[in-house]
């Protein structure tokens, strides 16, 4: 007996996960946000996971709270990562929103994900 979950491909995902949590909705889609964060963090359009979720209530004044989890790569130093996070504000000023961005870089060998 094999199970769906054995027979199923088991990857481990590269991704840099994006979440953009508002109290408000946005005027952007995730699809829309997505070549532009693309590019920020230099990946492939299949790399990048960009979620836009309603938050019922969020402290602080800034419109968003933008939460990114990425692998820990040899290129992603401090001033790479910190660059993005410039970056990031910018394009989120450039479309009208205050943001307040957060990175957490993870080692690789402690992710697993399954896709079936």
């Amino acid at each position: 007996f094999v199970s769906a979950v054995q027979q199923s491909s088991r990857t481990r995902t590269r991704m840099p996960l994006l979440k953009i949590f508002s109290t408000q909705a946005l005027r952007l889609s995730a699809d829309a946000l997505h070549p532009a964060l693309q590019k920020i963090w230099d990946v492939p359009a299949d790399v990048l996971k960009v979620l836009v979720l309603p938050a019922q209530d969020m402290s602080g004044s800034e419109d968003l709270y933008v939460d990114v989890r990425a692998k820990a790569k040899p290129e992603r130093t401090q001033a790479v990562v910190d660059k993005a996070m410039v970056d990031m504000k910018e394009l989120f000023r450039d479309n009208g929103y205050t943001a307040n961005i957060r990175v957490e870089l993870y080692e690789p060998s402690l992710q697993s994900a399954l896709k079936l």
